[in-house]
């Protein structure tokens, strides 16, 4: 749940994280993950393709479209991005990581997914927080994850085992796929109509671990969470009493000052993208900040 003070220094902030390293008594050597948002949403801790559009007249939610649909049109931009990506990048392509990592670099480059970015930093998680100069006028919010504890409740429900007996039929029926039983989080990347009438998509979300596959991924420390087929699973396990998610607010009239001590620690935009696209949208915070 939310702490009952608002952050207004860097410091504060760091010593809210170790509070919650200290009461959820994580050990020294695990992580725990990070997620920046620069204002609250009435639709929590969703993914871009789960978050719903906004009536411009009223400003309420609009109602989301089926989850089948979102889930076909995910995979028609999949296909796409794939298909154009491959020219566009200078990373190493491996055929058999190829449809993770188009997945993830999708992700990381904006377009619509079921992937929720965190980070094992948390000034870069504060960053993205503070970044948006627009909307100063909103309390920023940083919600801290304990991820064993997250994964371990997961993989303790009767979906993920539906899934994996699922996962083994589909590879005993398509042996030309050359796919492996342990594969089973395949099920859970974007998949055509066919496919999808064969596999079990959960409805819980799966915690990913995977290889920094980007000077960018690096950068940022990323890791992900992908989304099953509940756009709520993970704001009502944040809403639980024993939840493994928590969430520390910034007060909005900090966000200068904290900006300023994130540029004194050597958290910067271009730090985060490192690529000149990075160090310009430095420059021109630096100028929105000054002029």
């Amino acid at each position: 749940m939310p702490t009952a003070k608002k952050i207004r220094s860097l410091g504060d902030f760091m010593n809210e994280v170790s509070l919650h390293r200290e009461r959820w008594r994580v050990e020294e050597d695990k992580e725990l993950w990070f997620r920046g948002e620069s204002r609250e949403y009435r639709s929590p801790l969703r993914p871009e393709l789960y978050r719903p559009r906004q009536d411009t007249s009223s400003g309420d939610d609009l109602p989301l479209k089926p989850i089948s649909d979102l889930l076909r049109i995910e995979n028609n931009l999949h296909e796409d991005f794939q298909r154009c990506a491959v020219q566009l990048s200078d990373e190493k392509k491996e055929d058999e990581d190829w449809e993770w990592d188009s997945y993830f670099l999708m992700q990381h480059h904006g377009g619509p997914t079921r992937l929720l970015d965190w980070s094992d930093g948390a000034l870069m998680a504060l960053h993205f927080a503070l970044r948006n100069k627009r909307s100063d006028s909103d309390d920023a919010h940083v919600y801290v994850l304990e991820p064993y504890r997250l994964i371990e409740r997961i993989e303790a429900l009767p979906d993920i085992e539906v899934l994996k007996q699922n996962w083994k039929a589909y590879v005993e029926k398509h042996p030309s796929y050359e796919l492996s039983e342990d594969e089973w989080d395949y099920s859970y990347l974007p998949a055509d109509e066919d496919d999808l009438a064969e596999l079990y998509v959960p409805a819980p979300p799966l915690v990913l671990d995977f290889p920094h596959i980007t000077r960018r991924v690096a950068a940022q420390r990323s890791r992900f969470i992908v989304f099953g087929t509940d756009p709520d699973w993970l704001a009502v396990e944040f809403r639980k009493p024993d939840s493994c998610i928590e969430e520390i607010t910034i007060n909005s009239n900090s966000r200068h000052r904290i900006r300023q001590q994130l540029r004194d620690s050597g958290i910067t935009e271009s730090v985060i993208y490192p690529d000149l696209d990075g160090l310009d949208r430095e420059m021109k915070q630096l100028w929105e900040d000054r002029k």
